[in-house]
């Protein structure tokens, strides 16, 4: 619980922590997305089909990636 001296001792502004999440880690998620986009969309544009079938493609094909990459636990 957030009592009367917490809020005393508590110094000003953010985190570290949450300043290099806001700062570093967002952005480059963004980024990252932003540019799966475009690559889907260029994809769509080449084999003029939707970009819905081709984002499909993607995850599928990332969903098999992935099954085939993990190790079995027999």
């Amino acid at each position: 619980m957030v009592d009367r001296d917490y809020m005393l001792k508590k110094g000003a502004g953010p985190s570290a922590p949450k300043v290099f999440l806001d700062q570093t880690i967002v952005p480059a998620l963004i980024n990252a997305a932003g540019a799966v986009e475009g690559v889907l969309e260029r994809v769509a544009v080449r084999v003029r089909r939707m970009p819905v079938a081709a984002l499909a493609a993607a995850v599928g094909t990332g969903t098999l990636v992935t099954l085939l990459a993990v190790p079995r636990r027999d």
